[in-house]
């Protein structure tokens, strides 16, 4: 065989002349081979499995979702989480104290409406969607203006989030984002913290300067008294309440057993003919408070009570008597007996009605706190700790009356005593206090009382715990009476609504898939 056919015929040999046992070498090479490959391909897919397992329950796909959309903003379940909880924690507390809502019990479990089948986690969820369409209409239109957030807004962000932190520590909390976990839900960490209480605050910052840009003259005030006198005038009045609800009894058995119609029919009639003759008697010639008082010295049983002479804004009129008090039709000495709601009767006299033009409604005041001293271990301040530091109140407004009497002279003197670290550096100023206000009811009640003016002065005790002492009281301006306060309050009001009903109108709140993360 020539050697040229001999190389051909190794080429066409598939073993290329090889022995059994190279052969058998070769297929097992190649084998293992490709099982290492195989086994190769295998463990990259397990790892990337086991990566992509780990990421999904950390929540890092769950957590960038979105849950909402909003006017083409998408919010994750995070941010929906925080608003809904938010909705949650503030309406269910309220809800709770009614006996209406249990907040042991998942609030999906729990049927709000029962004709439409809503549960408390649709309500919840609602008040979100609503509050949530509202700050990104109000932050969408100050950014239009240009605004930005201010610096006291970023402070009551910073003091927000520090005050959680607080909380996480005092609650044994490892951080503060395992805390918002447990009360906002899995998703909100203090990133989305910090984004949403800057929406909120920026929301705020611009529904408040176009608040504070709302003013309206005597005109609009006027115009406004006019359709609102009934609610806005003071209206004098006395009245004697005779209680016509039948007294419920007990059984052998000591249960309690409720009256009968009859019963409760019977001290109805009784209560109305009471009512009746007094009524009778002052239309007789008997003045008012000699009749009442003859009646209630006459009542055995003790329940009867006569106030005296009522003088209240008709906004505050008892329900049962505002009907027949605003009738334009009433006149000064008027009297007659009216029902209360199936509950009893009312012998009442109309005295007048009148718009109340020295009424303070809302005020600038200066204080000066001068706390007790309390000793170590001690609860509270003796009593003799209280009265040194009264005296020492009436030495610093003996001081001021020495002096020129200026509402200047006073922010001096509040700057050099004053312990209340609030105001002892700006002259011990407190601005726009209205009846509204959180201050302790001595000190509202002082500012507020009848004839209160501009540039008074007095003295009022202090007891709540830790703030024991006196303040030295001045009156420095009285910003507007009650009834135009109020007035411009309801109008600012409404127009603050019809301008945010404009801003929101339209916008609409789709839930995505991430919803199913919002907890």
């Amino acid at each position: 065989m020539s050697a040229s056919r001999e190389k051909k015929q190794r080429q066409n040999d598939p073993v290329g002349g090889l022995t059994q046992k190279q052969i058998q070498e070769r297929k097992e090479a190649k084998i293992k081979k490709r099982n290492t490959v195989i086994y190769t391909v295998i463990g990259v897919v397990v790892a990337i499995l086991v990566v992509a397992l780990l990421v999904w329950h950390s929540g890092f796909f769950q957590g960038r979702s979105t849950a909402m959309t909003v006017d083409g903003r998408n919010y994750t379940p995070g941010e929906v989480s925080y608003y809904y909880n938010l909705a949650r924690q503030q309406n269910g507390y309220l809800l709770s104290m009614y006996g209406m809502y249990d907040t042991s019990v998942d609030p999906k479990e729990q049927v709000y409406d029962e004709e439409t089948g809503e549960t408390f986690y649709d309500y919840f969820m609602s008040v979100a969607e609503t509050q949530i369409i509202q700050n990104k209409a109000l932050t969408d239109a100050a950014r239009e203006e240009g605004m930005t957030l201010s610096e006291e807004s970023q402070a009551s962000v910073e003091s927000d989030i520090e005050n959680y932190r607080s909380q996480a520590t005092q609650s044994g909390y490892p951080g503060l984002n395992s805390f918002l976990k447990a009360v906002f839900g899995q998703y909100v960490n203090e990133s989305v913290l910090r984004d949403c209480l800057e929406e909120v605050y920026l929301a705020n910052q611009y529904y408040t300067a176009h608040s504070d840009s709302l003013t309206y003259d005597d005109a609009a005030l006027e115009s406004y008294y006019e359709e609102n006198a009934d609610t806005l005038d003071t209206f004098q009045y006395r009245y004697v309440y005779f209680d016509g609800t039948a007294e419920s009894t007990t059984d052998e058995e000591g249960n309690t057993v409720e009256p009968t119609e009859e019963e409760q029919t019977a001290a109805m009639e009784a209560a109305q003919a009471q009512a009746d003759a007094l009524v009778a008697e002052v239309e007789g010639g008997t003045s008012f408070d000699d009749a009442a008082q003859a009646v209630v010295d006459a009542d055995e049983s003790g329940s009867l009570s006569y106030p005296g002479q009522q003088t209240l804004v008709g906004s505050s009129l008892n329900s049962a008597l505002q009907e027949w008090l605003v009738d334009s039709a009433r006149q000064p000495g008027d009297v007659s007996v009216v029902e209360s709601s199936g509950s009893g009767y009312y012998a009442v006299q109309f005295d007048g009605r009148y718009l109340d033009e020295e009424a303070i409604g809302q005020a600038d005041i200066r204080h000066i706190l001068i706390l007790a001293d309390v000793e170590e271990g001690a609860e509270e301040p003796t009593d003799e700790a209280m009265d040194a530091a009264e005296a020492e109140a009436q030495r610093i407004l003996d001081e001021f009356n020495a002096g020129d009497q200026t509402a200047e002279s006073f922010a001096a003197l509040a700057e050099q005593y004053s312990e209340d670290p609030g105001s002892n550096t700006n002259g011990g100023l407190y601005e726009d206090v209205n009846r509204s206000t959180s201050f302790f009811t001595g000190f509202m009640d002082w500012i507020f009382a009848d004839g209160r003016k501009a540039g008074d002065t007095g003295l009022v005790e202090n007891t709540q715990q830790d703030q024991w002492g006196w303040h030295v009281m001045y009156l420095d301006t009285v910003d507007q009476v009650l009834w135009k306060y109020t007035a411009s309050n309801a109008l600012r009001s409404d127009d603050l609504s019809t301008w945010l009903e404009g801003l929101t109108s339209g916008i609409e709140a789709v839930q995505g898939s991430g919803i199913r993360y919002v907890e």
